[in-house]
């Protein structure tokens, strides 16, 4: 059953997402220098999101705290869902009762870590950079974590045990899976981007957990932490590339006779390809996957590495864009080499969660057009939206096994209407996919705004996915209304196209 991650700011009460690791054992005694102490800090966030339902309007302002720890080159390494959709960032140390304000370097939302650093180098007076470790620890091996959870306004010290390494979803993006380390102890709000340290060094950063499992929470090991260093280097962050592969296991015997493997090979099958992943048009339905960089797939999908046994996924964890994975294939009852480069395709049907960014929309005649986005289907869903939203978490999940995909940069839906005279009958039409206007494929958001700029015979006429009935709007009584709708909505501008679509 899939875990329910909710963040740590938001206050779930399912889970408390970036939290420190373990509050149930004992208090542990200070580690290291005062300056190890002083170098974890308390980040202080007033944040902001856009409102999903009425794109034109912010949310209302929130906050929190988290935790984060210096880094090389006096910068501070803590989660990305700490300083997300933030409007200014402070931060403070133990010893210190002034805030510094600090700046975002980078963020990588799929990993859930940010770069922060402070202006003024007073701050980074006393403080070192934490070392990190050479390798993860091994289960059962103690752990010491820092940071500041709810409770107190100082620095806190406990101990856990590495329970499991483990390969599972980030709850902050709520799509991208990768390495954790498993730490069995309690957990608690307001320590999301404290240091794991093992023998004084850092071997993870704190980040969430499950409310209703008593004493497991997570890390961001290592092996991820190093990666997002790497990438930034060149002072960008580019992601994780995706390989678009989708495999079923190969413990079947009957399985196993119907794809022709022989005896003594162990694999997993290709059973689908995404468009946009780094595999397509190389890698074929029907193959199976016999190594990866040289490392032997067992017919359940993992892999040996570095004395663990992990998903084949996390050799791809250690590769950046523009690098290569070599798979051995067998295919066609013959097995063969197939070098796969590895890069990043804008997919704007992954639905990944959004931050830091104004929701995009086009207003016309008082209709609400907007991008289908995981935020906008997470508002529904608290709203219960009507009978066409269930279409929507559809079109979501299958866009591209159905095909939905094709021809299209997005999906744009008729959010809503702001009920006036002209758009009197546009209500049974709202939360549906837009198939075209005024006889134009709508591809992306940006089609909209052009579309009606071309009426048909005085009328716009606006046609939906997979329904029969067609929207009519007197196109000239539009116009004339513009103006009037916006004003009595309090809209400030009837487009945000935000950046173009690539």
């Amino acid at each position: 059953m899939a875990l329910d991650l909710r963040k740590t700011m938001r206050f779930s009460p399912f889970l408390w997402l970036g939290l420190c690791l373990g509050l149930m054992s004992k208090a542990a005694p200070a580690q290291g220098r005062p300056a190890l102490r002083a170098s974890v800090v308390k980040i202080h966030v007033t944040t902001q999101a856009g409102d999903y339902l009425q794109p034109w309007q912010a949310g209302r302002p929130g906050g929190g705290t988290g935790t984060g720890f210096i880094v090389q080159r006096k910068r501070i390494l803590t989660n990305a869902h700490v300083i997300s959709n933030a409007r200014n960032i402070y931060i403070t140390k133990e010893d210190r009762a002034r805030r510094y304000r600090a700046t975002l370097l980078f963020v990588a939302h799929d990993c859930d870590l940010a770069l922060l650093t402070v202006e003024d180098e007073a701050f980074f007076d006393g403080t070192v950079p934490l070392p990190f470790a050479r390798s993860l620890p091994e289960l059962d091996d103690e752990v010491v974590v820092m940071g500041y959870p709810m409770g107190g306004d100082r620095l806190s010290v406990t101990r856990g045990v590495v329970s499991r390494v483990d390969y599972s979803t980030y709850s902050h993006s709520a799509i991208d899976r990768h390495l954790v380390l498993q730490v069995d102890a309690a957990i608690n709000p307001g320590n999301s981007g404290g240091p794991v340290l093992f023998n004084k060094r850092v071997v993870g950063l704190a980040f969430q957990g499950i409310a209703w499992a008593d004493n497991i929470g997570y890390a961001i090991p290592l092996p991820v932490i190093n990666r997002f260093l790497a990438d930034i280097e060149d002072g960008a962050y580019h992601g994780y590339p995706e390989l678009g592969v989708a495999t079923l296991d190969l413990q079947n015997p009957a399985l196993r006779a119907e794809v022709d493997l022989a005896p003594g090979r162990t694999g997993v099958l290709v059973s689908r390809l995404d468009p946009y992943g780094s595999a397509a048009g190389r890698l074929r339905g029907g193959d199976v996957l016999l190594s990866i960089d040289e490392h032997r797939i067992a017919n359940d999908g993992t892999i040996q590495l570095n004395g663990n046994r992990v998903m084949l996924d996390e050799m791809l964890e250690r590769k950046q864009q523009g690098e290569a994975v070599a798979f051995s294939v067998w295919r066609d009852g013959a097995e063969s080499r197939i070098d796969v480069p590895l890069v990043a395709s804008p997919d704007r049907f992954l639905f990944r969660r959004q931050y830091d960014q104004r929701p995009r929309y086009v207003i016309r005649g008082g209709l609400v057009f907007s991008p289908l986005s995981r935020e906008t289907l997470r508002r529904l869903r608290a709203t219960r939206g009507n009978d066409n939203a269930r279409d929507l978490f559809y079109y979501a999940d299958y866009a591209k096994r159905d095909g939905w995909h094709e021809n299209r940069d997005e999906f744009v839906v008729f959010l809503a209407r702001m009920p006036d005279e002209v758009n009197t009958y546009a209500q049974p039409f709202e939360q549906l996919l837009v198939e075209s206007i005024n006889d134009r494929f709508i591809a992306r958001l940006d089609d909209v705004a052009t579309a009606f700029e071309h009426p048909l015979n005085g009328y716009h006429v606006l046609r939906f996915v997979e329904h029969a009935d067609a929207l009519v709007v007197d196109a000239n009584r539009a116009r004339e209304r513009e103006a009037a709708i916006l004003k009595a909505y309090g809209v400030p501008a009837a487009t945000h196209l935000g950046e173009a679509v690539p």
